[in-house]
Order: structure tokens, then C-alpha cells, then sequence
């Protein structure tokens, strides 16, 4: 779920008597109710009407990239930019819009700039992990990976994408390590259930080992 920025409760002490402020409230409204083309025409309303206030082109960028439209919302989060130069989650948004359109540096430049303003910032390593995997640049796939699990150890997403880093890297024990932590989490997991007999099967053979090709694509 995509967080906006603005919440009921603060509108009114954002804005005051601003007359943004209803059309914001709306968007608002609409975001909730996942209506993102009209959450995103009431900030459009809102940016009218308040052109230099960088929380309406945040949230217009988020319901932007909520509804797909990626490009979009990239273009939003560098008008924040623009008007806030240190906005860590604008800095956050609009790299992964870029991840979403497959601009991966760019991306990884986002991200890299997010968590360097933000050390707390768990979503952009998830992001970033992801566009090392598409890059195929395993080794840092997983360090993002692993600052995911160092903060929230019990992810069931991040202990299954570090899976899939190391059957890409061709690391056959860590990878049965994370599919292992899978299971334990989730023990129904069909997915993970999978994976961890094809690594055993094929380790059980002499100088076997899992292949990239077994592993899925990055995502």
C-alpha cells in the first residue's frame, strides 16, 4: 500500500484556509478507495491552485505509480525535487518509478540517494535489490537483501528473493538457508517447497549445483 502524504487529520493544519486543501482532501478520499486517475485529477486540482506546495506532485506521483501510469509519476517526483532538493521519499518514489520502467541505474541512483538521507528506509533496498537482480549483480542484490532481513528478520519476501539471488549466483547453501527460513515462517509455502527440493535434488548429485536458469526472474 502506497502511503500519501497527506492524512484528514492534517489537512487542516497544513493548510489552514488554503484552497487546495478540499481538493487534496478528496484526492485523499479517493487514494483510500483506490481510485488513483481520480485521486491524481483532484491534486491535479490542488497543484492549480497551490502550484509550489511539493505534497500535492507527491501524491499525485503516488497515485500516479499506484495506477501504473509510471512515467507520470517519475515526472512528479522530480517537480518535488525541484522544490525540495533533500526529500528523501521523494527521492524514494521516483526511484521506483524508474525500477518500474526498467531504468535501473537511474534507479539504483534514487534509491542509493533515498537511504543515504533516510538510513531507515527498508523499501528502497527492496527496490534497489531488485534492480541489481535485473542487472544480474547478485552480490549486492543480496547485501540489500540482507539489510532488509537485519531490520525486519521475520520478511518472508526478503528471505525468498535472497533465494532467488543465490540460485542465480549459483550458491546452493545459502540459498537452501533462506528457502529453509521460508518454510519456517510459512510452512504451507508452495513456492518455497519447490525450490528447496530442486536445490537438494540437484546437490545430492556429484558436483551438482542449482543454475541460474532455475531461478525466476527478477520481481
Amino acid at each position: 500500500m502506497i502511503a500519501f502524504i497527506i492524512t484528514f487529520a492534517s489537512l487542516g493544519r497544513i493548510y489552514g484556509q488554503d484552497a487546495s486543501a478540499e481538493p487534496a482532501r478528496k484526492g485523499v478520499e479517493l487514494a483510500k478507495k483506490r481510485d488513483y486517475d481520480g485521486a491524481a485529477a483532484e491534486f491535479t486540482r490542488a497543484i492549480k491552485t497551490s502550484p509550489k506546495t511539493a505534497k500535492h506532485y507527491s501524491n499525485r506521483g503516488k497515485a500516479y505509480r499506484a495506477g501504473g501510469k509510471f512515467a507520470e509519476a517519475e515526472e512528479d517526483f522530480t517537480k518535488v525535487l525541484e522544490l525540495e532538493p533533500q526529500n528523501a521519499d521523494a527521492f524514494g518514489e521516483r526511484g521506483k518509478s524508474r525500477v518500474s520502467q526498467k531504468k535501473y541505474d537511474e534507479a539504483i541512483e534514487d534509491l542509493t540517494k533515498a537511504m543515504d538521507l533516510d538510513e531507515d528506509d527498508v523499501d528502497s533496498h527492496r527496490f534497489r535489490a531488485f534492480a541489481f537482480v535485473s542487472k544480474q549483480e547478485f552480490d549486492k542484490a543480496i547485501e540489500d537483501y540482507t539489510a532488509v532481513l537485519e531490520k525486519l528478520p521475520k520478511d518472508v519476501e526478503a528471505h525468498r528473493r535472497r533465494g532467488y539471488a543465490y540460485v542465480s549466483k549459483g550458491d546452493a547453501a545459502k540459498a537452501k538457508e533462506d528457502f529453509q527460513a521460508v518454510l519456517k515462517l510459512k510452512p504451507n509455502d508452495a513456492d518455497a517447497t519447490t525450490r528447496l527440493k530442486a536445490i537438494e535434488g540437484r546437490t545430492a548429485k556429484p558436483g551438482g549445483s542449482p543454475a541460474a536458469a532455475d531461478a525466476p526472474p527478477a520481481g
